[in-house]
């Protein structure tokens, strides 16, 4: 048994011994450090250093093909996976806490939120639950969007600016609104998103 599996072991047997306080002080001061970190990354106007401190110290698993804009924000940045040639516009939200899975020409524009975990308002004690999140290749989200948590985004799908969705979207369609609802078929076209060019500062 690993040496943090024997910690973890400790801490879930005795919960209230000083030792398991002392872990559990630890652990979240170190997790929420790399939160802090993870966050002010997002704000160095240099893809090149952004994108080596995602992979290599935040453990952000995203293809080299792939874009992240500046003031990119994470909950547990290393359960976000993102395949080639996507777009992650700027000041977006990614919760990878339960994993966060982004396809392939995946558009995602600015200042949207994609949660894998939320509070239970039926739970006795408010406790989390939360599920996966699965984003398919060729799927376009506008701006202001919010994904909650256990949503897969099937291919080609289209989520208008300022939607809310709460529930799968079937392929190749366009929805919107609070909660978001099916409002046309989208034409299928297959294509690489051009992401040799970038903007350089942001």
């Amino acid at each position: 048994m690993s040496l943090r599996n024997k910690l973890k072991n400790k801490v879930e047997t005795n919960p209230n011994s000083l030792l398991s306080k002392f872990l559990f002080w630890n652990f979240r001061v170190l997790h929420d450090l790399n939160l802090f970190f993870a966050t002010l990354t997002g704000s160095i106007p240099s893809h090149t250093v952004r994108n080596f401190l995602y992979r290599h110290v935040f453990h952000v698993k995203f293809s080299k093909t792939s874009i992240i804009y500046w003031k990119c924000r994470f909950f547990e940045p290393s359960g976000v996976h993102i395949k080639d040639h996507s777009i992650i516009g700027n000041n977006n939200f990614l919760d990878g806490r339960k994993g966060l899975y982004i396809g392939s020409n995946v558009n995602i524009a600015s200042d949207c939120r994609i949660f894998t975990m939320e509070h239970d308002i039926n739970s006795p004690d408010f406790s989390s639950t939360g599920d996966s999140v699965y984003i398919d290749d060729y799927v376009y989200i506008g701006t202001y969007v919010t994904i909650l948590p256990g949503v897969h985004i099937n291919e080609g799908a289209v989520i208008a600016s300022g939607a809310v969705v709460t529930k799968d979207v079937e392929a190749w369609t366009m929805v919107g609104g609070v909660p978001a609802k099916y409002i046309k078929d989208r034409s299928q076209n297959k294509y690489n998103l051009n992401t040799k060019v970038k903007d350089l500062f942001r």
